[in-house]
């Protein structure tokens, strides 16, 4: 057997290429269309492959097998490393900047692209969703916000409104130790608004796993990861950044966060003004003393 985690696993292609005579009919059809749409596919669950495919989930399952993995989540594991390991950082922005620079304009090619992503995400965003997720914020007074990376931005976005909305906001940020202790705080009166996209790290499996364990309901925003650990939050909202190989852009994320916060001050406007009126007052006060 094939060892999901292993590093040191053979190109996903040359696995395929190597099992590609003994397929049936059907395996190859999975095959071929693995070898073309890898980055797509290696964050497709079971179900949503075999949907594209017109196939059933066991045939997904007895390609795998069939490939020399335990499962279908074994394989997918494996398509995500040999992806990950080809995509760096340096070369999604380096094909970003190659599009760009192909438009002669940078600054009007990335608007432009902005802008295509916003569309999209009039059809990707689910507006149950966001009223499920506005539910949530709703009920509760403490909210955990979790994001790694450049989702920082977005975390410090979140906890700056709803402290002001008369939230009390525990960031986490990080994924070293410091970050176990605030959860041992965590109950079922507060909110989990897990920001995670393309990794699913140790210390984001351990955060869902402990709210899930003392019913913490979750948020969580991400783009492709709802069909790998979307079963451990309550609402899962899809927050398209274009293709996982390229530059990626917080517009839709951030969108998706601000237009939470707005419902959630409109719901409950009454606490979220008195709460801005005394920001207002603190900040007069300062300004006679200093």
């Amino acid at each position: 057997m094939v060892e999901a985690f292993d590093p040191n696993a053979d190109d996903f292609s040359q696995v395929i290429s190597a099992c590609y005579s003994k397929l049936t009919k059907s395996e190859k059809r999975i095959a071929n269309y693995l070898r073309k749409n890898q980055e797509e596919s290696a964050f497709l669950s079971a179900s949503e492959l075999a949907e594209r495919l017109y196939l059933s989930e066991a045939t997904l399952v007895r390609f795998a097998r069939t490939l020399g993995y335990n499962s279908y989540p074994a394989m997918r594991t494996v398509l995500q490393e040999s992806f990950r390991r080809r995509v760096t950082h340096s070369a999604r922005l380096r094909g970003k900047l190659d599009d760009l620079r192909d438009s002669g304009d940078i600054f009007e090619r990335l608007v432009v692209s902005e802008m295509d992503y916003m569309t999209q995400a009039l059809e990707t965003v689910s507006r149950d969703s966001l009223d499920q997720a506005v539910d949530l914020l709703v009920a509760s007074k403490r909210v955990f916000v979790f994001g790694l990376g450049p989702s920082i931005t977005l975390v410090d976005l979140l906890e700056i409104r709803l402290n002001r909305f008369g939230r009390q906001v525990i960031p986490l940020t990080t994924a070293g130790r410091e970050f176990l202790e605030p959860l041992l705080l965590m109950t079922e009166q507060d909110l989990l608004f897990v920001i995670c996209f393309f990794d699913v790290s140790p210390a984001l499996q351990l955060l869902l796993d402990y709210a899930n364990e003392v019913h913490c309901p979750v948020i969580m925003l991400t783009d492709t990861l709802g069909s790998i650990i979307g079963e451990k939050a309550n609402v899962v909202l899809s927050a398209k950044r274009g293709p996982v190989s390229e530059f990626h852009s917080l517009v839709v994320p951030m969108t998706i966060i601000n237009a939470l916060l707005l419902a959630l001050a409109s719901q409950n406007q009454e606490e979220v003004i008195a709460h801005l009126d005394k920001l207002d007052h603190f900040r007069q006060h300062l300004k006679k003393i200093s």
